[in-house]
């Protein structure tokens, strides 16, 4: 992803509230249905000339839950951490 750890956390934390919480290595988003988490490793920026992109790499682990329901909770998050462009 073209994200920091903090953009991503915080995009989240806007999305779905007190539902993501911290763990040793990224973050854990509960629903009553699924649980995902997400392990968060920052990559080597891209650049641009003077432009700095930064690159995040996010693996997803099921923690709970079926898989239609964690198929459910990932696209309301592709869905939050969406970003324009142009």
């Amino acid at each position: 992803m073209n994200s920091t750890p903090a953009e991503f956390t915080r995009a989240l934390r806007l999305a779905f509230g007190a539902a993501v919480s911290e763990t040793h290595d990224g973050l854990l988003l509960s629903s009553p249905e699924s649980k995902l988490h997400f392990s968060l490793q920052s990559e080597i920026p891209h650049k641009i000339g003077a432009l700095h992109i930064a690159t995040l790499r996010v693996r997803i682990s099921v923690r709970q839950g079926d898989e239609s329901a964690a198929q459910k909770l990932l696209a309301q998050v592709d869905r939050a951490t969406l970003r324009g462009g142009g």
